[in-house]
């Protein structure tokens, strides 16, 4: 109240710090591999994942044996980022996660009936999402047209 002017820019720079504090949090969160992958498998996880999310949404996963525990850990992370963005910008009614195992190869497939027009560049989610997967060696396309729908494919190697 005393100065309104630089009142502005100590907001300014808390909001920036708050910003920073939070996404190191979640780089550590994404680094340690969650127990429920053990305890109850891929399947098991996911369809956790999608139980929380505020979206209604399907789970179908189709992976005989298991994939190395890091492509595990990946896909269960792109998967909880996803179906956040999913929540919290889709404005979507519904939402659908189809993971498939083709030889040594995992294909993730994340849809939404959302509002679409997801631009990679305006946040770190899909970002993140980007360089957990390429980090892996992995492929991601990301499909979202103004009107929607939303469609992100990711291709892990499954790893041994």
């Amino acid at each position: 109240a005393r100065d309104p002017s630089s009142a502005d820019a100590m907001l300014e720079r808390a909001h920036q710090a708050a910003e920073q504090a939070l996404a190191e949090l979640r780089t550590v969160v994404r680094g340690i591999l969650p127990p429920v992958l053990a305890d109850r498998g891929l399947a098991g996880a996911l369809a956790g994942l999608a139980s929380d999310c505020g979206v209604d949404c399907t789970v179908d996963v189709d992976v005989p044996g298991r994939c190395a525990a890091s492509v595990e850990a990946t896909t269960y992370f792109v998967v909880a980022e996803a179906l956040t963005n999913i929540a919290k910008h889709s404005r979507a009614r519904h939402a659908m996660v189809t993971v498939r195992r083709r030889g040594q190869e995992l294909s993730l497939r994340i849809e939404d009936d959302g509002v679409g027009g997801v631009d990679e560049d305006e946040g770190s989610g899909i970002i993140g999402i980007r360089r957990r997967v390429e980090a892996h060696d992995g492929r991601l396309v990301l499909t979202s047209p103004p009107g929607g729908p939303t469609t992100l494919q990711v291709e892990l190697p499954c790893g041994l």
